[in-house]
C-alpha cells in the first residue's frame, strides 16, 4: 500500500453490507484505508446474490461498491468468532456496520464494549432511523425512505405517481455522510486522542438531500409540488427540459438576466427581452405558464444539437439528456478516468465507475478488486480461526458409495 495514500494505515473492519456501508467503505479503501469486509459463511454480503446481471457468479451490484477490500468469512454466532474480533479490534481505526439497531448489542460488539478494548476506535453505525428514535426499530430500504422522508413525493411528473429517483440516492447519499463523519472523527482524533461513535440514517440523509424544498415548506409552510419536465425549478425560469425538433431532449438553465437576454437573442425573440411579462427571474415565475409554452414551440423548431450548439456559444448552460451509453460515448468520461477496468480473480475483467474526488498529492486508486467470498480469510487469520467455509451443496454420492 502507497505511503502516499491519505488513509494508508487506517484499518477497518467493515461489518456492513447491500449498498450505504459498503459504499462508504469503498470511498475509505480507494485512499488507502485497508478494509477488512466481513461476511457470513451463507453467501455473504446479500448484494452478492441480487441480479442479473451477473458477471460470471458475481452481482454486477455487488462489484459496484466492493473495490478495495478484503473479505473473510466469520460465524458470528460462534462465540471463538465473536473473540476474534473483539482480539482484532485493538488494532482496528474504524468500525463501520449498518444492521439494525440492538444486533451488535447482541452479539457482544457494542460501542460501549468495544471502545472499552481500544479507546481510539471510531465506530460508525449506519441504520434506517436514529437507533433512539420513535423509529429507531423500523426497517428501512432505499424505496421506503424515499417516499417517508418526502424525497419520493418531489420527484416525477405533476398529476403521475411520485417516483423513487433512478438511483439508490438514498443509500448512496447516507454512504457519503457516513465517509465524512468518519473522516471528521478521524481528524478529530489526532487531537484528542479518541475515537468516537457517528451515526448516519438513512432518513436523516434523504431529508438533507431535500435542501432548499425542505426550506421553503419550514419557512413558509407552503408545500412544493412536483414540476413538470420543462419547468423544474421553483426560482429560476426557464431552468428544464425541452424537447426539440427531432424528438430529442435538451436540459437548459438561465439563471440571471444576463443570460436570459443572450438566451433570447439565440432564440430569435429579442421581444421577449423588452416584454413586462419577464424582465426579471421573478417576472418570469409570475408569468411562467406564459413563457414555457413559448419556449416550448420554440425549441420543436430545430433540432437538439444545433440548438445546444448556439446557446453554449453565448455562454448558456445547455446540454443534452444522454442515455448512459451516450454518456460513455461523448468520451469524457473516460478522458478523466471515470471508467475503471481491473481483473477480478473469477469474474475476468470488470468495469466500474472511477473516483470521483480528485487530489493533486495524494489520488486514490483502484488497487484491488472485489474479493470473492472470504477470499482473505486465511491471510488475516492464521494459524487458527473461527471460520466455516461458504455453504457449498453437497456432492451427490455415486451408486453403492457409503454415506
Amino acid at each position: 500500500m502507497s505511503r502516499a495514500s491519505p488513509l494508508s494505515g487506517i484499518r477497518v473492519l467493515d461489518f456492513s453490507r447491500v449498498v450505504s456501508g459498503p459504499y462508504c467503505t469503498m470511498m475509505l479503501g480507494d485512499f488507502g484505508a485497508d478494509i477488512i469486509k466481513i461476511e457470513e459463511p451463507a453467501g455473504g454480503d446479500e448484494l452478492r446474490a441480487l441480479g442479473p446481471p451477473f458477471v460470471g457468479e458475481e452481482s454486477v451490484f455487488f462489484l459496484s461498491v466492493n473495490r478495495n477490500k478484503r473479505s473473510v468469512v466469520l460465524d458470528l454466532k460462534e462465540k471463538t468468532a465473536i473473540d476474534f474480533v473483539r482480539d482484532l479490534v485493538r488494532s482496528i481505526d474504524v468500525l463501520v456496520e449498518n444492521f439494525r439497531p440492538g444486533v451488535m448489542d447482541r452479539l457482544g460488539l457494542s460501542y460501549e464494549s468495544l471502545r472499552r478494548i481500544n479507546p481510539r476506535l471510531i465506530y460508525c453505525s449506519v441504520s434506517a432511523f436514529n437507533a433512539g428514535s420513535r423509529h429507531g426499530e423500523r426497517p428501512g430500504y432505499d424505496l421506503l425512505i424515499s417516499g417517508v422522508s418526502g424525497l419520493q413525493s418531489m420527484t416525477g411528473e405533476p398529476g403521475r405517481a411520485p417516483l423513487r429517483p433512478g438511483v439508490n440516492l438514498v443509500d448512496l447519499s447516507a454512504g457519503n455522510n457516513a465517509a465524512i463523519g468518519i473522516l471528521l472523527a478521524v481528524i478529530e482524533r489526532q487531537h484528542s486522542g479518541r475515537g468516537q461513535k457517528v451515526e448516519v440514517s438513512l432518513m436523516d440523509s434523504a431529508y438533507a438531500v431535500l435542501g432548499q424544498l425542505a426550506a421553503i415548506q419550514l419557512n413558509t409552510g407552503t408545500v412544493p409540488q412536483r414540476r413538470p419536465p420543462e419547468d423544474l425549478h421553483p426560482q429560476i425560469s426557464p431552468y428544464g427540459t425541452f424537447i426539440t425538433a427531432d424528438d430529442r431532449y435538451l436540459n437548459v438553465c438561465v439563471p440571471n438576466n444576463k443570460f436570459w437576454v443572450s438566451f433570447c437573442e439565440v432564440l430569435q425573440r429579442r421581444d421577449w427581452i423588452d416584454d413586462a411579462r419577464f424582465a426579471t427571474n421573478v417576472d418570469r415565475i409570475a408569468h411562467r405558464t406564459e413563457l414555457i409554452p413559448l419556449i416550448c414551440a420554440r425549441f420543436r423548431e430545430d433540432k437538439r444539437d444545433r440548438w445546444i450548439k448556439k446557446l453554449l456559444a453565448r455562454g448558456i448552460a445547455a446540454g443534452p439528456v444522454n442515455t448512459l451509453d451516450e454518456a460513455i460515448q461523448d468520451g469524457y468520461l473516460e478522458e478523466v478516468g471515470m471508467i475503471v477496468r481491473t481483473e477480478h480473480p473469477t469474474c475476468g475483467q470488470i468495469i466500474t465507475p472511477g473516483i470521483p474526488i480528485r487530489l493533486s498529492r495524494t489520488p486514490g486508486k483502484v488497487r484491488m478488486p472485489p474479493p470473492t467470498l472470504g477470499q482473505h480469510t486465511k491471510s488475516i487469520f492464521k494459524p487458527a480461526n473461527p471460520v466455516r467455509k461458504p455453504a457449498r451443496s453437497p456432492r451427490p454420492r455415486r451408486k453403492g458409495e457409503s454415506p
